[in-house]
């Protein structure tokens, strides 16, 4: 395991058992370094510098918020929540079957995501998890059948998931006019799509 992946689970499990998103360098230090090192394949001679570096990183993508003295947040890790109402299915039997699916880019997802600091362009809402913030990516010309949209940055908004499920269920239109932020360029062909074929309102 790297330094950035040992250091994002790191991250992840301080603000878990501390149910913060904000930590110090010092306490990822003494908190987490030993288990950092313990996993990574090169520590190197001053694995507290080394730290530091890959911090830079972290908040250099996206990942880490810096606050100032020595202060961060977590913004995204690679801890996935589990939501508390999905109940427990017993293990069905199995068949054997062939299934074809999307593939998406999530990489060009979750650099959007960074992008926007996980905020909803519409409402600038940003969903404060333990594991970071949480914020939906939407295809604005859905992908698959019958609409064939792209998995293309230009044809992607970031959404809360009260919107997401608004633009889903073709509950409201959309205009560049209602964005409260835009950072990247969005297809006006895609828009116009969702508001001819997705959008069922009057």
């Amino acid at each position: 395991m790297d330094w950035k992946l040992a250091t994002l689970e790191a991250i992840t499990s301080l603000t878990l058992i501390t149910r913060q998103n904000t930590f110090s360098r010092q306490n990822l230090i003494d908190a987490k370094l030993s288990d950092i090192v313990a996993v990574v394949e090169s520590a190197g001679a001053t694995p507290a510098q080394t730290l530091s570096r890959v911090l830079q990183g972290l908040r250099d993508e996206g990942y880490v918020e810096f606050l100032g003295r020595g202060e961060y947040r977590l913004l995204s890790s690679t801890y996935t929540p589990v939501a508390v109402d999905v109940p427990t299915i017993e293990t069905p039997g199995r068949i054997e079957t062939t299934i074809s699916r999307l593939v998406r880019d999530s990489a060009m997802v979750a650099a959007l995501k960074r992008k926007y600091s996980y905020r909803c362009q519409l409402c600038d809402a940003r969903l404060e998890l333990p594991s970071g913030f949480y914020c939906e990516a939407h295809h604005i010309r859905p992908l698959g059948e019958p609409h064939n949209g792209p998995d293309t940055e230009s044809n992607l908004i970031i959404v809360c998931p009260n919107h997401h499920v608004l633009f889903d269920y073709g509950a409201i239109r959309l205009s560049t006019e209602h964005l409260v932020t835009i950072a990247h360029r969005i297809d006006p062909l895609h828009i116009e799509y969702h508001n001819t074929e997705v959008y069922r309102g009057a």
